[in-house]
């Protein structure tokens, strides 16, 4: 099991919370006929969005930096058994 930073993923799911809600707002005030609403709001996701990114890229680089490698145990191709 890969180890990674628990508040990097607990700020990961914040993130996707945020999203959420605010998407939920922004669909709401376009429903409403509140088209600056809107606007703001479709704005500070794109950052949310953003910024779930860098933490999403965050993670996977100190998953692979943690992760053990790979190991194959078999003989080589073209090896006869008889030997």
């Amino acid at each position: 099991m890969v180890e990674v930073d628990p508040q990097l993923q607990d700020h990961a799911v914040g993130l996707e919370m945020e999203i959420v809600e605010l998407a939920r707002q922004a669909d709401d005030a376009a429903h409403d006929g509140w088209p600056e609403r809107e606007a703001e709001l479709r704005a500070q996701l794109d950052k949310l969005y953003a910024e779930l990114a860098s933490v999403a890229e965050r993670l996977t680089d100190e998953a692979s930096a943690t992760a053990p490698t790979a190991e194959v145990d078999a003989r080589p191709a073209g090896v006869s058994i008889e030997e």
